[in-house]
Formats: C-alpha cells, structure tokens, sequence
C-alpha cells in the first residue's frame, strides 16, 4: 500500500467554504482506482487543511498524481502552500494497529498469529 499526504493553506476561502469545496470533491475522489480511503483533514486554529490518502499499489498512486483530478485540486484558487508527501506504509506494524493494510500482508500476518 501507498500513501500521500497533502497539505495546505486556504487563500480567499473561508473554512466553511472550504468544507462546501471537499463535499463536492469527494464523489470524484471515491472514485479513483485503487484508493483505499480518504480522510479530510483541518485546522482552522494553524490555518492548514488537507487530505491523507491511501493507494492499494504505488501504480495506483502514481496514476493518481499524475492525473487531472489531482491537478484540478492542487491547482484550486482556494490552495495556497501546497505540500505533498508519499510513503510506503509498512504494513505489519500498521496490521497491529488496525490500519488499512494489503490483503496479501494481512493474511501472511494473521497465518503468523501476530494479530
């Protein structure tokens, strides 16, 4: 599994508008091949916003930064200091904290009884 990590400044954006801006986006985002889950993130009180995604493969990640969706969202009027990190996730420590996880590792982790 693969993750990314954006986060944000608003510009010209209220927090409550900004938050009419992720309900909109988030029917296309659900629908990205390959994403495991998106959770929005704010912090009005630092003034930063953003999103934690995680990509079944790296190819699904890769397939992602590099389409328009991802450019139309980093683009936005509204985004201002945009910053973007991938990882890989481990998943064995993340299995034993009960975070998203590939099946192949998950069955490999149960079979081992580290669950």
């Amino acid at each position: 599994m693969h993750a990314l990590v954006v986060s944000y400044a608003l510009r010209d954006a209220t927090p409550g508008e900004h938050a009419e801006l992720c309900e909109q986006l988030a029917p296309a985002v659900a629908a990205i091949r390959g994403l495991a889950s998106t959770t929005w993130l704010a912090n009005p009180v630092t003034g930063r916003f953003g999103a934690f995604f995680v990509f079944a493969t790296k190819p699904d990640f890769d397939r992602f930064v590099a389409s328009e969706l991802f450019e139309t969202i980093s683009s936005h009027g509204s985004i201002h200091q945009l910053k973007a990190s991938d990882y890989s996730i481990s998943d064995r420590p993340t299995a034993v904290t009960d975070g998203p996880v590939s099946s192949a590792d998950t069955t490999a982790t149960v079979a081992a009884g580290t669950t």
